[in-house]
């Protein structure tokens, strides 16, 4: 039934002129629901505070860092 419904928006969009993305999985948002323990949460809003950061620029910060460990920029 997906198959059948991106057939149905890609023949609609190509009608009515819309432009269609190469590719859907390369878009991002730039947003992240994200579920953690009370406790963690507390602890990163304290930190976040400490620094006088929001707890997002706060968070932005530590995954920038953990995954520059991880992966190199290229």
């Amino acid at each position: 039934m997906l198959r059948d419904a991106l057939a149905t928006w890609v023949e609609a969009a190509l009608v009515a002129g819309t432009a269609i993305p190469e590719s859907f999985e390369q878009q991002h948002s730039g947003r992240l629901l994200l579920r953690m323990p009370k406790s963690l949460h507390g602890r990163l809003a304290a930190q976040a505070s400490c620094e006088g950061v929001s707890l997002n620029q706060l968070a932005v910060s530590i995954l920038s860092e953990g995954l520059a460990r991880l992966i190199p920029q290229r």
